[in-house]
């Protein structure tokens, strides 16, 4: 566990673009490095958000109050002073979408018009969820936006089924900023072949919170799934471990490397990609695997494993966006990803090592090296 524990410990938050994702990269290229294993570091440039001033969300009417928001990254500003208005539903915010659909409120003027959104969130699996930060699902439309509670959503829908006028005074300030830099670090494992497996976790947080669930756990049984290929007899496939930034600013640091792939003409010899994200704590799998070869193996890992019967539940999803196996997806390439939940400190200031489970990083390394080996199979038949 030295390099979950380094990493929330010693480093703390990870937000990208800034010195702890920095120092995150630079440190697992040194643990990388040290394996024996190729290590290259990318470097990219992103338009980032910076956070003027957190959201706060005033309850006036139908009882003065607050209620519990987040920040949502790319999202507009408002007025130094706020923004008063009538809080009404406005149709569903779609954070994941045909997986994770939100409830959505727009704050509205006296003109009528939607002047901010706020975006309800549901919490996973049951899980009764706290306001936590996210980015905007659409960032090229900068409203002033957060992110609501579950339970502050619940007070909002008893008043409005009780016919109560809601009214509230929002106030949210951040901008667009050009002078962030992501890091990548990519350590390959050559084989016999250039045909390749890329095997990623992210090593960067949400705002504000030290990530030992999401993601330092992911980078964790990433290190380990080196260790075991690095010892497998006759490999015959390449390996890149990629630790990828800014996965937190719409998948950036995955979406990077696989155009950086395109462009140096060898994304054609990339068979698959298989992320690692949020697998430090929880009973249940959600193991989302595309296409339909791809979500054969992972059955035929679940077996293999006997997972129906070591967890909770399992359970099957299609191509969802989500995490960097989207950026895979959206290649073309099958990819797979590996989560397990509930994960009670998600995306919190809290999700820090109390509350990781060292038998479950080890699970996902073995899920991740037998999901490996089915290539490893096809290769030598």
């Amino acid at each position: 566990m030295e390099i979950l524990r380094h990493l929330v410990e010693q480093i703390g938050p990870r937000w990208a673009g800034r010195s702890g994702a920095a120092q995150a990269a630079q440190y697992l290229a040194e643990k990388f490095s040290q394996l024996g294993l190729q290590v290259e570091t990318q470097t990219f440039p992103f338009v980032g958000w910076e956070v003027d001033e957190p959201p706060t969300l005033e309850i006036l009417q139908p009882e003065v109050g607050h209620a519990s928001v987040a920040l949502t990254e790319y999202s507009g500003s408002t007025p130094p002073e706020g923004l008063e208005g009538e809080l009404r539903p406005a149709g569903q915010a779609g954070i994941v979408p045909g997986f994770l659909d939100w409830p959505r409120y727009a704050i509205m003027t006296e003109d009528n018009r939607p002047a901010a959104y706020l975006i309800a969130h549901i919490g996973l699996g049951g899980w009764f969820a706290p306001a936590i930060p996210l980015a905007n699902p659409e960032p090229f439309y900068p409203f002033p936006m957060a992110i609501l509670s579950q339970a502050d959503h619940q007070r909002f829908q008893d008043w409005l089924n009780a016919g109560e006028r809601i009214y509230v005074r929002f106030r949210a300030r951040g901008h667009y900023a050009e002078h962030f830099v992501g890091h990548n670090v990519i350590a390959t494992l050559p084989g016999k072949t250039e045909r390749a497996v890329v095997l990623c976790a992210h090593l960067d947080t949400a705002y504000g919170t030290p990530g030992a669930n999401n993601n330092a756990g992911g980078v964790q049984a990433l290190y380990e799934v080196a260790h075991k290929l690095m010892a497998m007899p006759d490999r015959r496939l390449s390996y890149h471990f990629l630790a990828c930034d800014a996965t937190e600013w719409h998948y950036l640091g995955s979406r990077f490397f696989l155009q950086e792939a395109r462009a140096h003409g060898w994304i054609h010899h990339i068979l698959a990609g298989i992320n690692l994200d949020t697998v430090a704590s929880g009973d249940q799998l959600y193991f989302l695997a595309w296409p339909q070869s791809m979500r054969e193996r992972a059955e035929r890992v679940v077996d293999q494993l006997q997972l129906r019967e070591r967890l909770r539940a399992v359970e099957f999803l299609g191509p969802l966006a989500g995490s960097d196996h989207y950026s895979f997806i959206q290649a073309g390439i099958p990819a797979s990803e590996i989560l397990f939940w509930p994960c009670p400190v998600y995306k919190t200031p809290e999700d820090d090592m109390r509350f990781v489970d060292a038998k479950m990083i080890a699970l996902a390394s073995e899920i991740a090296d037998a999901l490996v080996r089915t290539f490893e199979e096809e290769e030598v038949k």
